[in-house]
């Protein structure tokens, strides 16, 4: 199973291993160094023509970056014409969806639609494919928790992401806080937002810093207004770094549940 987070963790180890910079590294890949840093952080995966370079730069193997040496083992069995992708596992295709041409892969899923109703699945895929397949894909399907939601988002519209935070809405066990509600920050409608915030209550008041870039004053308030208790500390830092999102009026009002 492909691991974005595992691979980001073999390029950095192998460019230190090289004593190479992240400036070098993007110099011989012909990338900018911003790229490479996003590599590193788990954010994006190398352009799929970029792999084998990267690999050769930095002396490891294609199956390694990718996670799993049954991955070779698919590659060469689809060269040698030997795999038959369309009874392959929904898991195989996902893990060897880096290797593949866009295209192939997306034409290979249209005709299996149902084989990929699972969202650990389609995160897998979310970077390969386009992004109006993942919508479609996602229609029938039930997230297991917001999590998902999260990694899924940037591949898909404000629209289909509120429909799966819905869609967990509806269960009593539903759980968020401020964490994740800004993680989804950049990719639903600040409506949307403003009605989750309902729901998370806050350890302290400098966790809000997070998450006030996406909600209205109004929500932002009354996230605040549910904190037990300040800190003379943190209600300092809210003063200064809050103080544009809900106001020193608001914050004055707070300064009652201060504790030294």
């Amino acid at each position: 199973m492909f691991d974005l987070t595992n691979a980001s963790r073999i390029i950095k180890r192998a460019r230190i291993k090289k004593n190479m910079t992240q400036s070098a590294l993007a110099d011989l890949m012909g990338v900018t160094y911003q790229a490479v840093s996003n590599w590193e952080r788990g954010s994006t995966l190398p352009d799929i023509a970029k792999l084998e370079d990267l690999c050769r730069i930095l002396d490891i193997e294609l199956y390694e970056l990718i996670g799993s040496k049954d991955v070779e083992k698919t590659e060469e069995e689809k060269q040698l014409g030997k795999t038959n992708l369309a009874d392959a596992t929904a898991d195989r295709i996902a893990a060897i969806a880096p290797l593949m041409p866009p295209e192939e892969l997306m034409n290979l899923i249209s005709k299996n639609k149902s084989k990929f109703a699972d969202m650990s699945i389609l995160i897998q895929l979310a970077p390969f494919v386009d992004g109006e397949l993942i919508e479609e894909l996602s229609d029938d399907i039930q997230p297991n928790h917001i999590g998902e939601i999260v990694a899924l988002s940037p591949f898909i519209s404000n629209e289909t992401a509120a429909k799966l935070i819905e869609r967990l809405e509806s269960f009593d066990d539903f759980d968020l806080d401020v964490g994740l509600l800004s993680a989804l920050g950049p990719f639903v409608t600040k409506e949307k937002m403003n009605q989750l915030s309902e729901r998370v209550i806050p350890e302290d008041l400098t966790v809000l810093v997070s998450v006030a870039p996406f909600l209205s004053q109004e929500a932002l308030v009354k996230m605040a207004e549910r904190i037990e208790e300040i800190s003379l500390e943190d209600y300092l830092i809210g003063v200064e770094c809050l103080g544009p999102f809900i106001g020193k009026e608001a914050l004055k009002n707070m300064y009652s549940k201060v504790v030294s």
